[in-house]
Protein backbone atom coordinates (compact mmCIF):
# COMPACT_ATOMS: atom_id res chain seq x y z
CA UNK A 1 0.00 0.00 0.00
CA UNK A 2 1.17 3.70 -1.07
CA UNK A 3 2.47 5.76 1.98
CA UNK A 4 0.71 8.95 1.99
CA UNK A 5 2.25 12.10 3.49
CA UNK A 6 1.43 14.65 5.56
CA UNK A 7 0.49 17.26 3.59
CA UNK A 8 -1.68 14.88 1.59
CA UNK A 9 -4.51 14.64 4.54
CA UNK A 10 -4.19 18.48 4.78
CA UNK A 11 -5.54 18.79 0.95
CA UNK A 12 -8.39 16.26 1.74
CA UNK A 13 -9.09 18.59 4.50
CA UNK A 14 -9.56 21.77 2.49
CA UNK A 15 -10.55 19.69 -0.39
CA UNK A 16 -14.24 18.80 1.46
CA UNK A 17 -14.26 22.39 2.85
CA UNK A 18 -14.25 23.45 -0.83
CA UNK A 19 -17.34 20.50 -1.82
CA UNK A 20 -19.21 22.36 0.70
CA UNK A 21 -19.07 26.01 1.96
CA UNK A 22 -21.10 27.70 3.98
CA UNK A 23 -21.98 31.31 3.94
CA UNK A 24 -20.44 33.64 6.26
CA UNK A 25 -23.31 36.03 6.74
CA UNK A 26 -27.06 34.72 6.88
CA UNK A 27 -29.55 35.73 3.78
CA UNK A 28 -32.55 37.51 3.54
CA UNK A 29 -35.38 36.50 1.15
CA UNK A 30 -38.36 36.71 -0.03
CA UNK A 31 -39.04 32.40 -0.52
CA UNK A 32 -41.23 31.99 -3.49
CA UNK A 33 -42.52 28.30 -5.17
CA UNK A 34 -40.25 28.37 -7.37
CA UNK A 35 -37.68 30.73 -6.61
CA UNK A 36 -36.34 33.55 -4.74
CA UNK A 37 -35.79 37.17 -4.29
CA UNK A 38 -32.61 37.56 -2.30
CA UNK A 39 -31.35 40.82 -0.67
CA UNK A 40 -27.25 40.53 -0.47
CA UNK A 41 -24.18 42.29 -0.20
CA UNK A 42 -23.08 43.10 -4.21
CA UNK A 43 -19.39 41.41 -3.40
CA UNK A 44 -21.26 38.57 -1.79
CA UNK A 45 -23.68 36.86 -4.15
CA UNK A 46 -24.74 34.00 -1.62
CA UNK A 47 -26.54 31.53 -4.56
CA UNK A 48 -26.63 31.95 -8.40
CA UNK A 49 -28.30 34.42 -9.75
CA UNK A 50 -30.62 34.05 -12.52
CA UNK A 51 -29.68 36.50 -15.71
CA UNK A 52 -31.04 39.29 -15.62
CA UNK A 53 -32.36 39.66 -12.32
CA UNK A 54 -29.70 41.41 -10.67
CA UNK A 55 -31.02 44.57 -9.48
CA UNK A 56 -29.06 47.50 -7.46
CA UNK A 57 -30.67 49.02 -4.52
CA UNK A 58 -29.25 51.97 -4.46
CA UNK A 59 -29.50 54.70 -7.43
CA UNK A 60 -25.29 55.49 -7.69
CA UNK A 61 -23.47 51.92 -8.12
CA UNK A 62 -20.18 50.56 -8.87
CA UNK A 63 -20.32 47.97 -11.94
CA UNK A 64 -21.02 44.19 -11.12
CA UNK A 65 -19.14 41.59 -12.25
CA UNK A 66 -19.61 38.08 -10.48
CA UNK A 67 -19.14 34.36 -11.81
CA UNK A 68 -21.83 32.34 -13.69
CA UNK A 69 -20.93 29.67 -11.49
CA UNK A 70 -19.65 29.88 -8.24
CA UNK A 71 -18.93 26.15 -7.48
CA UNK A 72 -15.10 26.60 -8.59
CA UNK A 73 -14.76 29.92 -7.14
CA UNK A 74 -11.61 29.37 -5.51
CA UNK A 75 -9.91 27.96 -8.44
CA UNK A 76 -10.96 31.40 -10.43
CA UNK A 77 -9.36 32.94 -7.46
CA UNK A 78 -5.93 31.56 -8.16
CA UNK A 79 -5.85 32.09 -12.40
CA UNK A 80 -2.06 33.78 -12.80
CA UNK A 81 -0.86 32.34 -9.50
CA UNK A 82 1.26 30.04 -8.33
CA UNK A 83 -0.59 26.66 -6.83
CA UNK A 84 0.15 23.11 -6.21
CA UNK A 85 -2.93 20.34 -7.22
CA UNK A 86 -2.86 17.15 -5.55
CA UNK A 87 -4.98 14.14 -6.99
CA UNK A 88 -7.55 12.78 -4.76
CA UNK A 89 -6.92 9.11 -5.34
CA UNK A 90 -3.23 8.49 -6.85
CA UNK A 91 0.03 9.76 -5.65
CA UNK A 92 0.62 12.59 -8.24
CA UNK A 93 0.85 15.85 -7.80
CA UNK A 94 2.21 19.24 -9.73
CA UNK A 95 3.36 22.61 -9.12
CA UNK A 96 3.01 25.36 -11.45
CA UNK A 97 0.91 28.36 -12.63
CA UNK A 98 -2.55 27.82 -12.91
CA UNK A 99 -2.76 29.72 -16.50
CA UNK A 100 -6.60 28.71 -17.78
CA UNK A 101 -9.77 27.32 -16.32
CA UNK A 102 -11.92 25.05 -19.25
CA UNK A 103 -15.31 25.13 -17.82
CA UNK A 104 -17.14 23.36 -20.75
CA UNK A 105 -14.21 20.85 -20.12
CA UNK A 106 -13.93 21.17 -16.55
CA UNK A 107 -10.16 21.18 -16.64
CA UNK A 108 -7.35 23.71 -16.05
CA UNK A 109 -4.09 24.30 -17.45
CA UNK A 110 -1.10 24.56 -15.34
CA UNK A 111 2.16 25.99 -16.56
CA UNK A 112 5.37 24.19 -15.23
CA UNK A 113 8.63 25.64 -17.16
CA UNK A 114 7.00 26.97 -19.87
CA UNK A 115 5.10 23.74 -20.37
CA UNK A 116 1.22 23.70 -20.55
CA UNK A 117 -0.42 20.82 -19.41
CA UNK A 118 -4.42 20.19 -19.28
CA UNK A 119 -5.52 18.13 -15.94
CA UNK A 120 -9.50 17.59 -15.29
CA UNK A 121 -10.54 19.67 -12.51
CA UNK A 122 -12.72 17.39 -10.20
CA UNK A 123 -9.49 15.26 -9.92
CA UNK A 124 -7.48 17.36 -7.78
CA UNK A 125 -7.45 19.38 -4.83
CA UNK A 126 -6.14 23.12 -4.95
CA UNK A 127 -3.52 23.89 -2.39
CA UNK A 128 -2.77 27.70 -3.40
CA UNK A 129 1.12 28.60 -2.80
CA UNK A 130 0.74 32.34 -2.95
CA UNK A 131 -0.97 34.84 -0.05
CA UNK A 132 -3.68 36.83 -1.14
CA UNK A 133 -3.07 40.70 -0.69
CA UNK A 134 -6.39 41.31 1.09
CA UNK A 135 -5.36 45.32 1.60
CA UNK A 136 -5.83 45.45 -1.88
CA UNK A 137 -8.26 48.15 -2.79
CA UNK A 138 -11.81 46.78 -3.60
CA UNK A 139 -14.74 47.85 -5.23
CA UNK A 140 -17.74 49.20 -2.92
CA UNK A 141 -20.18 46.97 -1.35
CA UNK A 142 -24.01 47.69 -1.50
CA UNK A 143 -27.14 46.26 -1.06
CA UNK A 144 -28.14 43.95 -4.35
CA UNK A 145 -31.41 42.19 -4.85
CA UNK A 146 -31.65 39.25 -7.54
CA UNK A 147 -33.51 36.12 -8.14
CA UNK A 148 -32.29 32.48 -7.84
CA UNK A 149 -34.10 29.13 -8.11
CA UNK A 150 -31.71 27.42 -5.94
CA UNK A 151 -33.70 28.16 -3.24
CA UNK A 152 -38.05 28.01 -2.96
CA UNK A 153 -40.27 25.82 -0.87
CA UNK A 154 -43.64 23.90 -0.90
CA UNK A 155 -47.12 24.00 1.09
CA UNK A 156 -47.67 21.00 3.00
CA UNK A 157 -51.21 21.31 3.77
CA UNK A 158 -54.14 19.13 6.03
CA UNK A 159 -56.93 19.33 7.39
CA UNK A 160 -57.35 16.68 10.31
CA UNK A 161 -60.82 15.64 11.55
CA UNK A 162 -60.83 14.72 15.36
CA UNK A 163 -64.56 14.01 17.18
CA UNK A 164 -66.23 17.33 16.69
CA UNK A 165 -63.26 19.10 15.88
CA UNK A 166 -60.68 19.87 12.39
CA UNK A 167 -57.09 21.09 12.38
CA UNK A 168 -55.68 23.44 9.88
CA UNK A 169 -52.26 21.95 9.57
CA UNK A 170 -49.87 24.18 7.60
CA UNK A 171 -45.99 23.01 7.40
CA UNK A 172 -43.36 24.80 4.72
CA UNK A 173 -41.20 22.66 3.17
CA UNK A 174 -38.00 24.49 2.37
CA UNK A 175 -35.73 23.21 -0.93
CA UNK A 176 -32.03 24.03 -0.80
CA UNK A 177 -30.91 23.31 -4.38
CA UNK A 178 -27.01 24.75 -3.97
CA UNK A 179 -24.02 23.18 -2.97
CA UNK A 180 -23.75 24.96 0.21
CA UNK A 181 -25.34 25.27 3.50
CA UNK A 182 -27.95 28.20 3.65
CA UNK A 183 -28.95 30.55 6.40
CA UNK A 184 -31.60 32.41 6.53
CA UNK A 185 -33.06 35.37 9.01
CA UNK A 186 -35.61 38.04 9.06
CA UNK A 187 -37.14 36.74 5.52
CA UNK A 188 -40.77 35.72 4.18
CA UNK A 189 -42.53 32.62 2.50
CA UNK A 190 -44.38 34.02 -0.48
CA UNK A 191 -47.45 32.08 -1.99
CA UNK A 192 -47.98 33.29 -5.16
CA UNK A 193 -49.17 30.34 -8.25
CA UNK A 194 -48.18 33.22 -11.59
CA UNK A 195 -47.51 31.67 -15.45
CA UNK A 196 -45.21 34.15 -15.35
CA UNK A 197 -41.92 35.65 -14.00
CA UNK A 198 -42.72 38.22 -11.58
CA UNK A 199 -40.64 40.72 -9.62
CA UNK A 200 -40.83 40.68 -5.70
CA UNK A 201 -41.15 43.93 -4.01
CA UNK A 202 -38.42 44.73 -1.65
CA UNK A 203 -40.08 47.69 -0.11
CA UNK A 204 -43.46 46.31 0.26
CA UNK A 205 -41.22 42.82 2.30
CA UNK A 206 -39.36 44.89 4.34
CA UNK A 207 -42.59 46.36 5.57
CA UNK A 208 -44.14 43.17 6.29
CA UNK A 209 -40.86 41.75 7.75
CA UNK A 210 -40.81 44.74 9.98
CA UNK A 211 -43.55 43.62 12.23
CA UNK A 212 -42.04 39.75 12.57
CA UNK A 213 -45.37 38.40 13.13
CA UNK A 214 -45.66 34.87 13.17
CA UNK A 215 -48.91 34.47 11.18
CA UNK A 216 -50.28 34.20 7.12
CA UNK A 217 -50.55 38.00 6.07
CA UNK A 218 -52.83 39.12 3.22
CA UNK A 219 -51.03 42.18 1.98
CA UNK A 220 -51.91 43.78 -1.40
CA UNK A 221 -53.78 40.87 -2.85
CA UNK A 222 -50.33 38.50 -2.11
CA UNK A 223 -49.93 35.75 0.65
CA UNK A 224 -46.76 35.71 2.78
CA UNK A 225 -45.34 34.61 6.20
CA UNK A 226 -42.31 35.54 8.16
CA UNK A 227 -39.82 33.35 9.49
CA UNK A 228 -39.12 35.71 12.26
CA UNK A 229 -36.01 36.85 13.30
CA UNK A 230 -34.30 33.21 14.32
CA UNK A 231 -31.55 32.03 12.42
CA UNK A 232 -32.70 29.07 10.02
CA UNK A 233 -30.23 26.57 8.70
CA UNK A 234 -31.04 24.47 5.47
CA UNK A 235 -27.89 21.77 4.56
CA UNK A 236 -26.72 21.85 1.07
CA UNK A 237 -29.01 19.70 -1.35
CA UNK A 238 -31.82 19.16 0.77
CA UNK A 239 -35.37 19.71 2.36
CA UNK A 240 -35.89 21.49 5.63
CA UNK A 241 -39.70 21.00 7.16
CA UNK A 242 -40.91 24.20 9.32
CA UNK A 243 -43.66 24.85 10.91
CA UNK A 244 -46.42 27.15 9.94
CA UNK A 245 -49.35 28.60 12.25
CA UNK A 246 -52.00 25.65 12.35
CA UNK A 247 -55.81 26.56 14.10
CA UNK A 248 -58.74 24.70 15.43
CA UNK A 249 -62.49 24.91 14.14
CA UNK A 250 -65.49 22.99 15.68
CA UNK A 251 -67.35 21.04 13.19
CA UNK A 252 -70.67 22.72 12.85
CA UNK A 253 -72.29 20.08 10.74
CA UNK A 254 -72.13 16.12 9.27
CA UNK A 255 -73.97 15.71 6.24
CA UNK A 256 -74.05 12.76 3.83
CA UNK A 257 -74.53 14.45 0.35
CA UNK A 258 -75.77 13.76 -3.53
CA UNK A 259 -76.16 14.94 -6.20
CA UNK A 260 -77.71 14.09 -9.74
CA UNK A 261 -79.20 15.61 -13.13
CA UNK A 262 -82.99 13.91 -13.66
CA UNK A 263 -84.60 14.50 -17.85
CA UNK A 264 -88.37 14.16 -18.47
CA UNK A 265 -88.09 10.85 -19.75
CA UNK A 266 -86.08 9.49 -16.86
CA UNK A 267 -87.29 5.76 -15.47
CA UNK A 268 -86.74 3.36 -12.93
CA UNK A 269 -84.46 3.21 -10.09
CA UNK A 270 -81.93 5.88 -10.05
CA UNK A 271 -79.59 5.20 -7.43
CA UNK A 272 -78.00 7.92 -5.45
CA UNK A 273 -73.86 8.29 -4.21
CA UNK A 274 -73.58 9.59 -1.18
CA UNK A 275 -70.09 11.54 0.11
CA UNK A 276 -69.85 12.63 3.45
CA UNK A 277 -69.35 16.80 3.76
CA UNK A 278 -68.02 18.84 6.63
CA UNK A 279 -68.89 21.51 7.42
CA UNK A 280 -67.03 24.37 9.57
CA UNK A 281 -65.53 27.88 9.95
CA UNK A 282 -61.98 29.32 9.66
CA UNK A 283 -60.70 30.41 12.96
CA UNK A 284 -57.39 32.18 10.67
CA UNK A 285 -56.13 32.97 8.06
CA UNK A 286 -54.55 30.41 6.34
CA UNK A 287 -52.61 29.50 2.94
CA UNK A 288 -54.60 28.46 -0.26
CA UNK A 289 -53.84 25.53 -1.85
CA UNK A 290 -54.54 21.67 -2.29
CA UNK A 291 -55.13 20.45 1.25
CA UNK A 292 -54.96 16.44 2.40
CA UNK A 293 -57.76 15.17 4.48
CA UNK A 294 -57.48 12.94 7.31
CA UNK A 295 -59.50 11.47 10.09
CA UNK A 296 -57.57 11.32 13.28
CA UNK A 297 -58.22 7.59 15.41
CA UNK A 298 -55.99 7.89 18.59
CA UNK A 299 -52.56 8.41 16.98
CA UNK A 300 -53.06 6.94 13.60
CA UNK A 301 -54.08 9.47 10.68
CA UNK A 302 -57.02 7.70 7.91
CA UNK A 303 -56.63 9.08 4.67
CA UNK A 304 -59.84 11.16 3.01
CA UNK A 305 -59.55 13.20 -0.24
CA UNK A 306 -57.62 15.84 -1.41
CA UNK A 307 -59.30 19.43 -2.00
CA UNK A 308 -58.61 22.29 -3.25
CA UNK A 309 -59.35 25.44 -1.24
CA UNK A 310 -58.97 28.74 -3.07
CA UNK A 311 -60.15 30.75 -0.17
CA UNK A 312 -58.24 30.23 3.47
CA UNK A 313 -59.75 33.50 5.73
CA UNK A 314 -60.78 34.34 8.93
CA UNK A 315 -64.70 33.90 9.54
CA UNK A 316 -64.94 31.61 5.78
CA UNK A 317 -67.45 28.74 6.02
CA UNK A 318 -65.98 25.93 4.10
CA UNK A 319 -67.83 22.70 2.90
CA UNK A 320 -65.39 19.42 2.90
CA UNK A 321 -66.06 16.63 0.86
CA UNK A 322 -63.75 13.57 2.76
CA UNK A 323 -65.06 10.75 1.70
CA UNK A 324 -67.86 8.16 0.03
CA UNK A 325 -70.52 8.01 2.53
CA UNK A 326 -70.29 4.23 4.12
CA UNK A 327 -73.49 4.84 6.39
CA UNK A 328 -76.18 6.43 3.95
CA UNK A 329 -77.73 4.61 0.39
CA UNK A 330 -80.55 5.72 -1.39
CA UNK A 331 -82.45 5.85 -4.68
CA UNK A 332 -84.75 8.31 -6.88
CA UNK A 333 -87.56 7.15 -8.68
CA UNK A 334 -89.90 8.70 -11.19
CA UNK A 335 -93.49 7.53 -10.35
CA UNK A 336 -95.61 9.58 -12.31
CA UNK A 337 -95.14 12.43 -15.43
CA UNK A 338 -97.58 14.39 -17.10
CA UNK A 339 -95.80 14.76 -20.40
CA UNK A 340 -92.17 13.87 -21.62
CA UNK A 341 -91.68 16.98 -22.69
CA UNK A 342 -91.94 20.39 -21.44
CA UNK A 343 -94.16 21.58 -19.73
CA UNK A 344 -94.50 18.71 -17.33
CA UNK A 345 -95.89 17.64 -13.56
CA UNK A 346 -94.01 14.97 -11.73
CA UNK A 347 -93.92 12.96 -9.29
CA UNK A 348 -91.23 11.68 -7.73
CA UNK A 349 -89.62 9.16 -4.81
CA UNK A 350 -87.20 9.52 -2.71
CA UNK A 351 -85.87 6.56 -0.82
CA UNK A 352 -83.25 6.85 2.29
CA UNK A 353 -81.72 4.74 4.32
CA UNK A 354 -79.38 4.63 7.37
CA UNK A 355 -76.81 1.80 7.71
CA UNK A 356 -75.14 3.16 10.62
CA UNK A 357 -76.53 3.30 14.68
CA UNK A 358 -76.89 6.93 14.98
CA UNK A 359 -79.06 9.94 13.29
CA UNK A 360 -77.45 11.16 10.27
CA UNK A 361 -77.89 14.32 8.29
CA UNK A 362 -78.57 14.22 4.69
CA UNK A 363 -79.36 15.70 1.71
CA UNK A 364 -79.97 15.03 -2.12
CA UNK A 365 -79.24 18.03 -4.78
CA UNK A 366 -81.85 17.45 -8.05
CA UNK A 367 -80.92 19.87 -10.93
CA UNK A 368 -83.57 19.29 -13.63
CA UNK A 369 -83.98 19.62 -17.44
CA UNK A 370 -86.49 22.80 -17.09
CA UNK A 371 -87.71 25.93 -15.03
CA UNK A 372 -89.17 25.02 -12.14
CA UNK A 373 -92.66 26.70 -11.11
CA UNK A 374 -93.89 24.78 -8.25
CA UNK A 375 -92.52 22.13 -5.86
CA UNK A 376 -94.57 20.46 -3.43
CA UNK A 377 -93.35 18.13 -0.69
CA UNK A 378 -91.86 18.18 2.94
CA UNK A 379 -88.56 18.26 3.47
CA UNK A 380 -88.29 19.96 -0.47
CA UNK A 381 -87.24 22.93 -1.18
CA UNK A 382 -86.13 25.11 -4.50
CA UNK A 383 -82.46 25.94 -4.72
CA UNK A 384 -82.83 28.12 -7.80
CA UNK A 385 -84.48 28.00 -11.19
CA UNK A 386 -83.90 24.51 -11.82
CA UNK A 387 -82.79 22.50 -8.92
CA UNK A 388 -84.70 21.48 -5.79
CA UNK A 389 -83.08 19.95 -2.65
CA UNK A 390 -84.40 16.91 -0.29
CA UNK A 391 -82.73 17.40 2.76
CA UNK A 392 -83.60 16.34 6.76
CA UNK A 393 -82.40 13.84 9.70
CA UNK A 394 -83.02 10.30 9.01
CA UNK A 395 -82.71 7.58 12.29
CA UNK A 396 -80.48 5.04 13.14
CA UNK A 397 -81.29 1.81 11.55
CA UNK A 398 -83.87 2.74 8.95
CA UNK A 399 -85.63 3.61 5.98
CA UNK A 400 -87.55 6.75 5.15
CA UNK A 401 -89.56 7.52 2.13
CA UNK A 402 -90.63 10.64 0.20
CA UNK A 403 -92.82 11.92 -2.23
CA UNK A 404 -92.59 15.02 -4.01
CA UNK A 405 -94.30 16.63 -6.92
CA UNK A 406 -92.83 19.36 -9.49
CA UNK A 407 -94.15 21.51 -12.18
CA UNK A 408 -91.50 22.26 -14.95
CA UNK A 409 -91.56 24.71 -18.07
CA UNK A 410 -89.36 25.36 -20.31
Amino acid sequence: MKKQPTYLYISILLGTAVAQPTFAAPIHAVIGLDNSQIVADSQHLSLTPKPGTLIPLEDDFSPITHLQNGLNKNWFDEIGKKVRVEHKQRDLNYTGILAKIEQSSRSFILTSHDRPTTLPLDDFYLIPLEQTDNNKATTRSYPVSYQTDQLSWTPQLSLIFENDNVVVSQQALLHNNSSASIEIQDSLLHYSRSSTPQRFKAERSSLVMSDMQQEVSYQDNEVSYSLGHNLLSIAPYSNTLYPLPSSNSKIDKQTHTANLYTHNNSSGRIDLSFYNTVSFTLKKEGLPGEYNTFWKRENLLIPGNTVMLNTVRTGYPLNIITNKSQDITGYLTLENASSQKLPSTQVWQVTIENHSNKIQNYSVEQNTNGIIEVVEGNDVTKVNANSLRIAGKIKANSMKTLTYKLELKN
